[in-house]
Order: structure tokens, then C-alpha cells, then sequence
């Protein structure tokens, strides 16, 4: 699957685990084993049923990863 461009990501503040996964073309268990293991930035409680990440924090991560190697 293709990466989600700057202008589809901008649309919104926050996103899924499914939108993530299919950002990075991964399943949603690995977006959930990098917040653990990875450093992948902890997804923020909206409501006790509702998690999300925000764009911001996700793209740090992909500049910071990108940097590093």
C-alpha cells in the first residue's frame, strides 16, 4: 500500500491505529509492539473507548527515524 501524502494527513489531527498501519504499510499489532519497544510515540486517551495519535507526533518520529539512519 502507498505511503498517505502530506495533504491526506493534514486533513486530520488525530488517526487510528488502522490509518497509521496503513501509512506504514504494516498490521495494527506492530503499530502497537513500536509504541512499546520503539520509541513510537504513546497515543492519546480522548475518551475511555478512544485512542488516537496525533499527526504531529507521528511525524517527529518519521524525521527523527529518517535522521538516524
Amino acid at each position: 500500500m502507498p505511503k498517505l501524502n502530506e495533504a491526506q494527513t493534514a486533513q486530520a489531527a488525530y488517526v487510528t491505529d488502522t490509518t497509521l498501519a496503513r501509512h506504514f504499510g504494516v498490521n495494527r499489532a506492530t503499530i502497537w509492539a513500536w509504541v512499546n519497544r520503539n520509541g513510537f510515540p504513546a497515543p492519546v486517551k480522548l475518551s475511555p473507548q478512544m485512542t488516537r495519535w496525533t499527526w504531529a507526533d507521528v511525524h517527529a518520529w518519521e524525521a527523527a527515524q529518517a535522521r538516524a539512519g
